[in-house]
C-alpha cells in the first residue's frame, strides 16, 4: 500500500510540475514539454543514483538536509506560481509584488487553519471555516480584479484556479518535505 501511495505521489508531483507549462503561450505543448522534461530529469537522477548507489549507510543528516532544501525549493515554486500563471497578461511590478505577498499570507493562514484543525474539536470547526474562506479569496480576486485583463470571467477564474491549486500542491509538498523527520 505504501508503494502505491508513493507512486501516486510521484505522479501528482510530475503533473504539478508539468502544469507549469499551462501558463505558456501554447498550453498544450507547454504541458507536455514540461511533463517530458521533468519525467526525463527524475528518471536520469534515479538511474544515476541507482548506478552509483553503494551498500553503505547514508548519513541521516544529509538526507534531512536534502529534504529541507527540496521543501524550500517547492515552497518557492508555490510562492511564485501565481505570478507565473499571470505573466501572460503582463501585470506591472507592483501587482506582482502584491500577489506574492497575498500568496504568502494565504499560505500562512492555511498553515494556521490546519493547526487549528489538528488541535481539538472546538478549534476544528474554526479551522475548516477558515480554510473555506481562504479558498474563496482567489475566486473573489479573479472576478473583481482580473476580469479586466481577461476576455471573460471564466478565463480569469480558470487562471486563478490553476494558480491556487499549484500553490496548494507545491506548498503542501514543500512543508511536508521540510518538516519530514526521517
Amino acid at each position: 500500500m505504501k508503494k502505491i501511495i508513493s507512486i501516486i505521489g510521484w505522479i501528482v508531483l510530475l503533473l504539478a510540475f508539468a502544469s507549469l507549462g499551462l501558463s505558456s503561450d501554447d498550453p498544450t505543448f507547454g504541458f507536455f514539454f514540461y511533463l517530458v522534461f521533468f519525467v526525463a530529469t527524475f528518471a536520469l537522477v534515479y538511474l544515476y543514483i541507482k548506478k552509483h548507489q553503494r551498500k553503505t549507510e547514508i548519513d541521516p543528516k544529509k538526507i534531512a538536509l536534502v529534504y529541507k532544501i527540496s521543501g524550500i525549493v517547492l515552497l518557492l515554486v508555490a510562492l511564485f506560481s501565481p505570478i507565473m500563471a499571470l505573466k501572460k497578461i503582463g501585470l506591472p511590478i507592483l501587482p506582482n509584488i502584491l500577489i506574492f505577498l497575498a500568496t504568502l499570507i494565504l499560505i500562512g493562514l492555511s498553515v494556521f487553519a490546519i493547526k487549528l484543525i489538528n488541535d481539538g474539536k472546538q478549534k476544528k470547526i474554526l479551522g475548516y471555516v477558515l480554510l473555506i474562506l481562504i479558498s474563496a479569496i482567489p475566486a473573489v480576486f479573479a472576478v473583481t480584479f482580473l476580469s479586466t485583463y481577461f476576455p471573460n470571467a471564466y478565463n480569469a477564474l480558470g487562471t486563478s484556479y490553476w494558480a491556487i491549486v499549484s500553490v496548494a500542491v507545491f506548498s503542501w509538498w514543500g512543508f511536508t518535505l521540510y518538516l519530514k523527520k526521517d
